[in-house]
C-alpha cells in the first residue's frame, strides 16, 4: 500500500460501508467514482480480509479516482506504490476478499470515529488522514492559511 514517503491525497469523498472483509459495495460504486473522488470505504475495522488490491485500484483510477481510504486492509502492497496510487488502511494482508454484500453507498459512513459525508474533502500525507466537513470547507481554508502563514513566518525567524 501506498504511502511510502511523499504519498499525497485530496479530493471528495465518495463513502461507502461494507461488511467486515467483503468488497462487493466497492466493485458496485467503482463504475460511479468521478475524476477527483476518493473512496472512502467503512470496512468494519476487519483484517482479516483485504478489501482492495492492484486490479480494483487500476479500475478506479481509470475512472480519475484520486485514491482510497479503507478501515480494513489491502493486499498487492508494492503493486500499489509502484502504480503511485494513494491507499491509507489499518494494514495489509494476503486473504483476498469475500463478494457477498450487504453494503450502503450514497451516505455518511464513519471510518474510524469519524463521520465522513458525501463530497467532504479528503486530505492525506505521510502524518495520516483529515476530513474536511463540505460545509465547513471555507471556514476551514481560511484557517488552514492563517496557520501555514504563522508556521512560515516561524520558521523564517528560528532560520530555516
Amino acid at each position: 500500500m501506498w504511502p511510502s514517503a511523499g504519498a499525497k491525497l485530496a479530493g471528495r469523498a465518495v463513502p461507502v460501508t461494507v461488511a467486515g472483509g467483503d468488497n462487493l459495495g466497492i466493485h458496485e460504486t467503482i463504475p460511479t467514482l468521478q475524476p477527483g473522488d476518493v473512496l472512502v470505504v467503512n470496512g468494519q475495522a476487519a483484517t482479516h480480509r483485504a478489501l482492495i488490491g492492484e486490479l480494483i485500484a487500476g479500475r478506479a483510477m481509470a475512472q480519475g479516482c484520486v485514491g482510497f481510504v479503507l478501515d480494513a486492509s489491502v493486499r498487492d502492497a508494492v503493486d500499489l506504490e509502484q502504480m503511485r496510487f494513494p491507499v491509507f488502511a489499518r494494514g495489509t494482508t494476503p486473504a483476498g476478499p469475500y463478494r457477498n454484500g450487504p453494503f450502503v453507498g450514497g451516505v455518511a459512513a464513519a471510518v474510524g470515529t469519524v463521520v465522513v459525508h458525501p463530497g467532504d474533502l479528503v486530505l492525506g500525507d505521510d502524518d495520516g488522514v483529515a476530513i474536511v466537513p463540505r460545509v465547513r470547507a471555507a471556514e476551514i481554508l481560511v484557517k488552514a492559511e492563517a496557520k501555514h502563514a504563522a508556521e512560515t513566518k516561524q520558521r523564517a525567524e528560528i532560520g530555516f
